[in-house]
């Protein structure tokens, strides 16, 4: 199984995250799993994946990388951001699982406990783009609430990578605070939060039970979970009816070609 990874900074600013990532995706891949990275070719500031617009712009290099992944012969993608960008889109351009790991994340913590709770970044912008995510997933009813860690976003994401023990203490703060206010499980809403908490040991709040999910690691899971539906069971990568209907090719390319993308031909599925 061959299961592509895309980063949604460029490659020359990844590189550190990258190592973190695949420290924690060995731990949970399985055997026969191949993670395959990719990056995408404009945005180069971190703290540009908290904004609409660069979110915005963002996604179309995200769903070039999927497609050109699934061209590659990749199994499913994985984005690895806690944002899901460009996923509902790249679902309705491939024929392969395209995973997004908060959605995912969300998902599984439901089934390990009533109220949800969300630890993510001190970014006021991301904390409502997290709770519009648990909407999305209807799930808002089950959400106790967001909570920012202490640590600015500027330190917490280049220092932390060298020295994560800060931000680990950090996140068990916020956990502690969202479970005085209901919650029963932790979803970490931060992919460099995730990589930072499961290299440290961190997977729930210490002295309580209460689970901590790193969502870049339940996202990997997922995607090989709906792989083996897809091959062994023939269950469609997504519905067709609805949100994910899938574009044919000729339109495809009219939009590539009215929205000057300079999509390479070979990146596209035939």
């Amino acid at each position: 199984m061959k299961i592509c990874v895309i980063h949604v900074n460029c490659e020359e600013l990844s590189r550190d995250y990258t190592k973190l990532v695949e420290k924690n995706l060995d731990r949970v891949k399985r055997k026969d799993t191949e993670v395959v990275h990719k990056y995408v070719a404009h945005l180069r500031r971190a703290s540009d994946t908290v904004l609409a617009f660069p979110i915005l712009l963002n996604k179309i290099d995200v769903v070039q990388r999927a497609v050109e992944a699934e061209a590659e012969g990749c199994d499913a993608v994985l984005v690895a951001c806690s944002g899901d960008p460009g996923v509902i889109e790249a679902r309705t351009l491939l024929d392969i699982p395209m995973v997004g790991p908060m959605e995912a994340a969300l998902h599984l913590a439901a089934q390990y406990g009533r109220k949800i709770g969300i630890v993510t970044a001190l970014d006021p912008s991301w904390v409502e783009a997290c709770e519009t995510m648990a909407d999305t997933a209807g799930l808002s009813s089950r959400l106790a609430g967001v909570e920012s860690i202490d640590i600015p976003s500027p330190v917490a994401f280049t220092e932390g990578f060298a020295n994560p023990a800060p931000v680990r203490e950090a996140i068990i703060r916020a956990a502690k605070k969202l479970v005085a206010r209901g919650a029963n499980v932790i979803v970490l809403g931060s992919a460099g939060l995730s990589v930072m908490a499961s290299n440290t040991e961190l997977s729930e709040v210490p002295e309580m039970g209460v689970p901590i999910l790193d969502t870049i690691s339940v996202g990997l899971k997922f995607a090989e979970v709906r792989v083996d539906l897809t091959k062994c069971f023939n269950v469609p990568v997504a519905s067709r009816v609805g949100m994910f209907e899938k574009m044919d090719e000729k339109n495809r390319r009219r939009l590539v070609k009215l929205f000057d993308l300079g999509w390479d031909a070979a990146s596209q599925v035939s």
